[in-house]
């Protein structure tokens, strides 16, 4: 093993140039980017929002990057006011947890594995709902090559209705970018 003291500093960004081609070529090679455009948001958006009409459920979208912060937010004509900020909520959860809200829900009933999440503290937020833990469904994560590179929250309908037009949103993904979202089954 070498140490970076053992390089001059016109070797070291040699170096690192050509990590960092090798490690774009890698994920070019793979067929999928790294993360979730503001055009990508929208495109998922536009999806969700089209399904929420055919079902006649007013609903909130939001779309997070791979870390919870938001992307886009979409507010649609007459959808509920605590809708605002769980939509979010649930996008970051989703993100945050690498799974869907639904999923992260079932393992915080007491037995379960990550028992007390919710009530831990960790959901204090900043008012956008970044850091607001949600156990319930209407947030799915988006996955690439078995990444997460961002996740959708859907809130304004019933659970039922929420996880659909999620799921309905992010299904229609793949024709955009060439990735394939999964819904989230942890790490």
């Amino acid at each position: 093993m070498f140490a970076t003291r053992d390089f001059a500093p016109r070797d070291l960004q040699r170096i690192e140039a050509a990590l960092a081609a090798e490690l774009a070529g890698r994920i070019a090679d793979r067929g999928f980017a790294t993360g979730i455009s503001l055009a990508d948001a929208c495109a998922i958006a536009e999806r969700a929002e089209s399904r929420a009409r055919q079902i006649s459920v007013p609903v909130c979208i939001a779309i997070a990057d791979a870390e919870g912060r938001p992307i886009l937010f979409h507010r649609m004509e007459d959808s509920l006011p605590a809708s605002t900020k769980l939509a979010s909520a649930k996008a970051w959860t989703s993100a945050a947890y690498r799974m869907g809200t639904d999923e992260l829900g079932l393992l915080a009933q007491p037995g379960g594995m990550l028992f007390g999440v919710g009530h831990s503290g960790s959901g204090a937020g900043n008012g956008s709902g970044e850091g607001q833990v949600v156990l319930f469904g209407g947030g799915i994560p988006c996955r690439a090559g078995g990444a997460v590179i961002g996740a959708i929250g859907i809130s304004g309908g019933t659970v039922a209705e929420d996880m659909e037009i999620a799921r309905y949103a992010i299904d229609g993904f793949p024709e955009r970018r060439g990735t394939v979202p999964e819904e989230g089954r942890g790490l």
